[in-house]
């Protein structure tokens, strides 16, 4: 009743099979590997300051490495009490084909601040931030990446 079958699948059949599995299995480590790449989309973010203390011509870097699933956004902004100054804003773009491409992105975002952007903003102490945004994927939205250095703001 369970004895070996006497007739034996034919070969490409057989290939067929073997086949069909490598690629499904491929494809599930490609979709897990993908899977963490929407889930982690900002995946290192630095903010860095020529000076402590802030005055017209003072440097700010930010850096950003991006799984490149899909675009983020990099905001810097200088906050002091209730009054934001939003700096800049930089977008990094995703790879093309987001969901199979594995390589990861990166950015440099340079600010030289000017008199008009300090304007606004008392001699004293003040917070620099970085915000890294992600896009939706799977109907969620991932946290943002926050990075702040406490600064001084020099009197002109």
């Amino acid at each position: 009743m369970f004895n070996e079958l006497s007739i034996r699948e034919a070969k490409p059949l057989t290939w067929l099979r073997k086949g069909t599995v490598v690629f499904v299995g491929a494809f599930l480590i490609i979709g897990a590997i993908s899977t963490y790449r929407a889930w982690v989309q900002v995946r290192n973010l630095e903010l860095r300051s020529s000076d402590q203390t802030l005055r017209v011509g003072s440097v700010i870097e930010s850096d950003v490495v991006n799984s490149a699933r899909t675009t983020i956004a990099v905001r810097l902004e200088l906050v002091q009490g209730k009054h934001t100054e939003t700096l800049d804003v930089m977008s990094v773009r995703g790879n093309e084909l987001g969901f199979f491409d594995p390589r990861s992105r990166s950015a440099t975002q340079r600010v030289i601040l000017t008199k008009e952007q300090l304007s606004g903003f008392e001699p004293g102490e003040a917070t620099l931030r970085a915000i890294g945004t992600g896009r939706p994927q799977w109907g969620r939205t991932p946290p943002p990446v926050v990075r702040e250095m406490k600064v001084m703001i020099s009197a002109q």
